[in-house]
């Protein structure tokens, strides 16, 4: 039974969510930055270029004030106004008023030089804007700094400097020698169409970004997918047939790299589960559970059954190697599937004789209730060309373990036990099933055996079906009928066994099995 795994994103999922976020977090930060060195380059280039126009201007306005040329200052800031660059120019006096919004400076000035060397001003006064404060403060204090900062009006934006205008000593004879600042300079250039133009481009190269990350998620996805989430799911597919008992499948190697070397390895390990699980019809149970439970030889208790066909020596004589493999195939199968209906294990098969264990609980019971059916299928001798077959059983304990060498061995019983069921079955005539003592005085002892009392020797008791009334039922399970106890000589024992036949078996309730 496939166990069941938790619900998870697919691996291909996975891929397309690795490069998605990869491609986003690499790129996403070369584009940040390279978009924020980008805006911070221009700022600094407008900053720059802001700082060098107020020092021109701040040289400019120093020289007309000298000569007291006012009126051309003002004509001065006009004309640049005029003129289609996006700067604007302003001067305020240092309390924030405009420097040219009246004649105070005028009054001043002729007030310092004790003579009124400069008219006042009849024309109109120069239109500008309140200044923005903190920044003016900033720039009319000491110690002197130019102050950048970005302004925005009316839907526009301002990249906007305040260049201080000292009072020189060259210039105390007209404006006094108590103060340090006499104005400030205002110079504004209307960045709007750069930072929508940065805009525009922002908004393109976002659009670039994801498109590009798109296009490359889509490009290396197909690619992870085409060169490792196809061959996986393959050898997925393969290794999920391999648990349904299904070797046939293969995964086709067309690279020599990595998932190549993989897929061939997948390969080579279903082809060898697939030889492991042919070599299982040839080794018991019990040889496949040694190898995780342990090799290592150790005292059991077991119940023998050996079943072997009667005559077949002669038969194989008078009949052709074909018939004799089909019949002795179809009757050793019929067998096993009774043994294993039982809870037996085949042991090995040994030409026309099946070797088979019966462990644990109810073991000697499970035992006769297979020998009571293969008993049986003398009824149905025309179905295996006329053969039949003699069985023998016996319980005790033995050696379990690996007999043999490095190279050839075999997980097997060896023990007494092993020679009683074998000289049992040899001499069990056709159709008979011979018990031992110990495997009679075992179920016996348990209220599973229906004595029958022997009235003759075991060579002149006929080989019979169980007759009507020979086997009862107990309140704990099958009974099984025998017949018995004979007395027989067996090859290797000095003194004669005391062994019983059995006689009947009521396999309509099975019995416990294993």
């Amino acid at each position: 039974m496939r166990s069941k795994t938790p619900k998870s994103i697919s691996l291909t999922g996975r891929i397309n969510l690795i490069v998605i976020v990869s491609l986003a977090i690499g790129l996403g930060l070369v584009a940040a930055l390279f978009a924020t060195s980008l805006v911070n380059a221009r700022q600094r280039l407008t900053k720059e270029a802001l700082v060098r126009e107020a020092d021109m201007l701040y040289t400019s306005i120093e020289n007309f004030m000298m000569v007291g040329e006012a009126p051309i200052v003002i004509k001065f800031f006009t004309e640049v106004r005029r003129l289609d660059t996006g700067f604007i120019l302003g001067l305020f006096r240092r309390n924030g008023e405009s420097a040219f919004s009246d004649n105070a400076t005028i009054a001043m000035v002729n007030g310092n030089l004790g003579q009124s060397r400069f008219t006042p001003r009849t024309e109109p006064a120069l239109a500008i804007m309140p200044p923005e404060r903190p920044y003016f403060d900033a720039a009319s204090m000491a110690p002197t700094q130019s102050i950048f900062f970005r302004w925005k009006d009316g839907g526009r934006t301002y990249d906007r400097v305040y260049r201080p205008l000292l009072n020189l000593p060259k210039c105390t004879a007209c404006h006094g020698a108590d103060h340090t600042i006499r104005g400030v300079i205002d110079l504004r250039t209307d960045v709007t169409p750069f930072l929508m133009a940065q805009q525009a481009t922002i908004g393109a190269s976002t659009a670039g970004f994801i498109f590009m990350v798109i296009a490359l998620a889509l490009v290396i996805g197909r690619f992870m997918r085409s060169v490792v989430v196809r061959p996986v799911q393959a050898i997925g597919r393969v290794c999920t047939a391999v648990t349904e008992g299904d070797f046939s499948g293969r995964v086709d190697v067309t690279r020599s790299d990595e998932v190549g070397q993989l897929a061939a390895t997948v390969n080579d390990m279903v082809q060898g589960l697939y030889e492991r699980f042919e070599l299982t019809k040839y080794v018991s149970a019990d040889t496949i559970s040694s190898i995780t439970d342990g090799q290592q030889p150790k005292r059991v208790t077991r119940t023998l059954l050996f079943s072997d066909v009667r005559g077949f020596t002669a038969y194989t004589e008078q009949h052709g190697a074909d018939a004799v493999v089909s019949v002795l195939n179809r009757l050793i199968e019929e067998q096993v599937r009774i043994i294993h209906g039982h809870g037996g294990d085949i042991d090995k098969f040994v030409g026309d004789e099946i070797v088979a264990v019966f462990s644990g609980d109810g073991a000697p019971m499970r035992a006769c209730l297979a020998a009571g059916e293969i008993r049986d299928l003398a009824g149905r001798a025309s179905e295996f060309d006329g053969l039949v077959v003699g069985v023998g059983i016996a319980t005790g304990t033995v050696i379990q373990g690996m007999i043999g060498f490095s190279r050839r061995a075999d997980f097997t019983v060896i023990g007494d036990p092993v020679n009683v069921a074998s000289r049992l079955c040899s001499v069990a005539r056709a159709g008979e099933a011979m018990v031992c003592d110990c495997t009679f005085n075992e179920m016996r002892t348990l209220g599973q055996t229906l004595l029958v009392p022997a009235i003759t020797s075991l060579r002149d008791s006929p080989p019979t079906r169980p007759a009507p009334g020979n086997s009862a039922m107990s309140e704990t399970g099958s009974r099984m009928t025998f017949m018995g106890p004979y007395r027989v000589k067996l090859k290797g024992k000095a003194e004669e066994q005391r062994v019983y036949l059995l006689t009947g078996a009521d396999v309509g309730q099975g019995g416990p099995r294993g």
